[in-house]
Order: C-alpha cells, then sequence, then structure tokens
C-alpha cells in the first residue's frame, strides 16, 4: 500500500506548480491593474484604462515577469522540498561528487541533445503542421526566442534549475520509492512532456526528460542535470545567431552523424567518469576489501582469526534488499546527534 501512496504523490509537485502558476498570474494581473488602473487613471486622466490593460496584459514583457515570478517561487519552495527532504546539502563534496570526465561528458551530450529534440521537433510538425503552428505562435507570444536580459535570465537560468528540482528532484525520488528506476525514469520525463502543455514541445521534452533523469541517477547528483538543461537551453537561445546551414542531403547527413557521435561519447564518457568516483552505488566510501578479526571458539581457548571479506560483493546485496540509514545513537556506531535521522525551431525545455 505504501507503494501505491508514493506512485500517487508522485502527481503532487506537478499540481503544486501549476497551483504556482496560477498565483504568478493573479499577482501579476493585480500589479497590472493597480498599475495601469489606479494609478494610470491619476496619472493620465483622459487615457483608457481598458485600452492601457489589454495593451499589459498581453505585451512579452508581461508574460515574461510573470514566468519569472513563477520560476523564483518555485526554486524557493522546492529548493527546500527537496534539500529538505531528499539531498540535505546544497553544496556536496566536489571530490566525491564530481569528475573531470563527466563534467566534460555532460558539454559533448549538448549538440546530439538539441540536434535530436529539433529532428523529433520537425518530424511531429511534418506529421502534424497544426501542432508546428501552435509551438510557433506559443514561442512567438511568450516572448522566450527574444535575447534580452529578462528571456536569457529565465530560459538559460531559471527555468533549468526550478524544472530540475520539480522533476529530477521532487518528482523522481518520490516516484523511485515506488516503481524502480526505469520505470520512474520514464514516469518522470512523461510529467515533464505533459508540463509544457503543448505536443510538440511535450513530445521532445519526454524524450529530454529521459536523458536528464539518467544523467542525475546516475551521476548521483541533480547538479550534473541542471548542468545539461542549462546547456541544451543557452544553445536554444544562441541558435538564432547561427547561421543557416539549409536543407541539404550533406547538412542531414552531418547532423544525424553529430547527434549519434555525441551522444554515444557523452554517455561512455559519463559512465566512465562515474566509476571513477570514490562512493559507490550505496553512497558509502568502503574500500574493495577489508581484514576482519573473528573470534573463534576452539575448545577452551578462544582464539582469533582472520577474515578477508569482498565488501564490494557485499555492498552490492544490501544495496538491493536493505536501506542505508544515518547511524542510530545507542546501536553501537559513535554519533554526536541526540536523535536518529533518515537521512524546427530553437529547443527549450
Amino acid at each position: 500500500m505504501k507503494k501505491v501512496g508514493y506512485f500517487f504523490y508522485t502527481f503532487v509537485p506537478l499540481l503544486a506548480v501549476e497551483a504556482i502558476q496560477t498565483i504568478a498570474l493573479f499577482f501579476m494581473m493585480g500589479m497590472g491593474v493597480f498599475g495601469q488602473g489606479f494609478v494610470g487613471k491619476l496619472a493620465f486622466p483622459s487615457a483608457n484604462v481598458s485600452d492601457r490593460l489589454e495593451k499589459t496584459f498581453t505585451s512579452v514583457n508581461f508574460n515574461m515577469m510573470i514566468m519569472v515570478i513563477y520560476a523564483l517561487i518555485t526554486i524557493a519552495i522546492f529548493g527546500m522540498w527537496y534539500y529538505a527532504r531528499y539531498e540535505g546539502n546544497f553544496l556536496p563534496s566536489p571530490k566525491k561528487t564530481f569528475n573531470p570526465m563527466m563534467l566534460v561528458a555532460i558539454v559533448i551530450l549538448v549538440p546530439g541533445t538539441q540536434f535530436a529534440a529539433n529532428f523529433i521537433a520537425n518530424l511531429t510538425g511534418y506529421i502534424r503542421p497544426d501542432w508546428l503552428q501552435q509551438y510557433n505562435e506559443l514561442f512567438e507570444t511568450s516572448g522566450i526566442t527574444d535575447t534580452t536580459f529578462v528571456t536569457v535570465l529565465y530560459s538559460v537560468i531559471l527555468a533549468p534549475i526550478c524544472e530540475e528540482l520539480i522533476f529530477r528532484g521532487v518528482t523522481m525520488r518520490c516516484a523511485r520509492k515506488a516503481l524502480p528506476f526505469a520505470l520512474a525514469n520514464l514516469m518522470q520525463a512523461a510529467l515533464f512532456g505533459l508540463f509544457h502543455l503543448n505536443w510538440i514541445q511535450g513530445i521532445y521534452a519526454f524524450a529530454l526528460g529521459i536523458v536528464l533523469g539518467y544523467v542525475c541517477e546516475r551521476g548521483g547528483s541533480i547538479y550534473y542535470s541542471m548542468g545539461l538543461h542549462l546547456l541544451f537551453n543557452l544553445w536554444g537561445t544562441l541558435s538564432g545567431f547561427f547561421p543557416d546551414p539549409g536543407n541539404s542531403v550533406v547538412v542531414f547527413v552531418v547532423v544525424i552523424a553529430v547527434t549519434i557521435v555525441s551522444l554515444v561519447a557523452g554517455f561512455v564518457l559519463f559512465n566512465k567518469g562515474r566509476r571513477k568516483l570514490p562512493i559507490n552505488s550505496t553512497g558509502i566510501d568502503t574500500p574493495a576489501r577489508l581484514t576482519i578479526i573473528i573470534i573463534m571458539p576452539a575448545s577452551s581457548t578462544p582464539s582469533m582469526t582472520a577474515a578477508t571479506v569482498d565488501l564490494k560483493s557485499i555492498s552490492r546485496i544490501l544495496a538491493a534488499s536493505v536501506p542505508v540509514h544515518a547511524p542510530v545513537p545507542g546501536s553501537g556506531i559513535p554519533t554526536k546527534s541526540k536523535s536518529a535521522t533518515n537521512r524546427p525551431l530553437p529547443a527549450f525545455a
């Protein structure tokens, strides 16, 4: 029954985000009515209030401010939720969490994920042109493709941070309590796609969400998926400055080749770097072997025998069956705490 409860609890973060977006919208609408209606009427008595309000509510700047306020509130709420409930540490040990090879792999994955997302978007748009038209209209009215300071701040920094906390952070951790990683990853990726509320972006966001979930889980830190997400959106922001390569067969073959090489090389390098981290899959820094002194009774006189134990084999068994807990006072493990604690277009997502 607990797993069923955790399964349904996985949907709570998405519902919470929708509530936060609604609060941000009504807050900005209230500010707009106050600023353009009340204050504007005092300053410009002869001006048409309804016209000013219509221009305010349909402006790109108004939409961007809603998104910025929503992102800041979301980062605050989900940041506290994730780090207090699951992570427990804003600044993990760099030596135990980050590996130069893994960081390079994240950079290598960027062109592959971008080209793959654009291919999915264009293929979906070819099959359903009406979806592509809706997608284009959404981006034009939102102002996300404008290279202003506010749009870059939101799309490159705020959006990746808040979306990673929502989906690879809280949602993934909830789903992992009910499902194995493969299914939990698919579930959070599906909710990530649904979150974008349009078919084109939702489909390629689903594919991207699988990759982000993998690097987050495999890397053992949400900072890896945040970094990849940030670079992915940065590429989408800067793509307007790239020269148009055209639609020739040669360009198509080159793009496909770069996509495959980028994804394969990125994942291979990432996993190779992961194996070099000092922390194993249980999260405990342990040597490969340990000599344990065992007291063996021999007739009436006890004697001591040394035994060498393969801790890697044991840790794999324990990781599959027993959750890792913090030391409990009084259990024989020294601790200073007093209570037990269980620790076709630029692609954006």
